[in-house]
């Protein structure tokens, strides 16, 4: 009797392989292909051209980031029903939208949900943060409060200290931007979203390995709240910087204030009683740097903490004449005290 030959298993293998190679390739795609709607991603404007084809759409939607393959976008607009029917004109997507709601929107079909513009200015503090948030009915400022607690898998929070007698942990480091967060979005989401605004941003910068993260930050948050003018925050810098070389307090007006409005920032002057509150962040009482950060902070403000001014200055106050914000710096006390009128 003939011996059967064995098959090859060889054909088998190979198949396999191509289908997890393919599976591997195509997994960044797969999302953008089927119909699950995110929540998440940067509000994205793009012009969609008069006579526009799908493959012009899809080049639009693709150097804007809100797709990664032309090719599935148009294959995805012939299997659908709107996919005849994209317009032409100014859309506001978002890059979490999956394809299948993209064209919808084009369409002019997508049951769009409703969306609050949360502006924070630099220089606001957790408390004012809340307080529009409850102002925009996003949520309640106990709530706001009460999300601080919560885990958020950021690697630089690896460096902020839970100080005692800091109010708020994650003070300084909600990034000061306007964002844009459906209306259902939970105090969880906006202080999110805020912490990976801050992560982006300081990747854009570098902070020196042998530099304190949060020393940074408490010294920009002064910087920030107490310079109108950016081109003063070096200067104002190295006026921190040379007190704390001769140890001198800080005499910082902004941290008064903080402690006086509770936050708020919703005092203009601060009186001589003031100035005396014992506060672990008041520098007129506490020696060396406040117990933590006053408010939110720009990148110009960390990277003037970084990189103070060199000069002897020790002193500076609001110029009485110009009345536009700007300060008079001065190296001695006599000096201060003849430039005040």
């Amino acid at each position: 009797m003939a011996k059967r030959k064995k098959k090859s298993r060889l054909p088998v293998i190979v198949i396999a392989l191509v289908l997890v190679a393919a599976i591997v390739i195509g997994a960044p795609y797969i999302k953008e292909f089927v119909s699950a709607t995110s929540t998440e991603g940067d509000a994205v404007t793009i012009e969609i051209e008069k006579g526009a084809s799908t493959e012009d759409i899809a080049n639009v939607l693709k150097e804007n980031g809100l797709i990664k393959s032309v090719t599935i976008f148009k294959i995805r607009a012939k299997m659908s029903e709107d996919g005849s029917k994209m317009n032409y004109g100014t859309f506001t997507l978002h890059k979490g939208m999956c394809i299948p709601d993209i064209i919808s929107a084009l369409a002019g079909t997508y049951a769009t949900r409703p969306t609050v513009k949360f502006t924070v200015p630099e220089g606001f503090s957790v408390q004012q943060i809340a307080s529009r948030a409850e102002e925009l009915k996003l949520c309640s400022k106990q709530e706001f409060f009460d999300a601080l607690k919560d885990d958020y898998d950021y690697d630089f929070l690896k460096a902020v200290p839970f100080k005692d007698g800091a109010d708020y942990p994650l003070q300084g480091f909600l990034y000061p931007e306007t964002y844009e967060f459906f209306a259902d979005a939970t105090a969880h989401d906006i202080i999110n979203k805020m912490l990976g605004q801050f992560e982006k941003e300081i990747k854009k910068i570098q902070i020196p390995a042998d530099r304190d993260l949060y020393e940074v930050i408490t010294i920009a948050s002064m910087i920030e709240r107490e310079a109108l003018w950016d081109k003063e925050m070096k200067t104002i810098s190295g006026v921190i910087y040379n007190r704390i070389e001769k140890g001198m307090r800080l005499q910082i007006d902004a941290t008064v204030q903080y402690v006086v409005s509770k936050g708020e920032y919703n005092i203009e002057r601060v009186t001589y009683a003031d100035l005396e509150i014992e506060s672990p962040y008041n520098t007129y009482v506490s020696g060396g740097l406040p117990v933590g950060p006053i408010s939110s902070v720009s990148l110009v403000a960390i990277e003037a903490a970084l990189n103070p001014e060199n000069h002897n200055y020790l002193y500076y106050h609001t110029d009485p004449q110009k009345n536009d914000g700007t300060h008079i710096f001065t190296e001695t006390y006599q000096e201060h005290l003849a430039t005040m009128n």
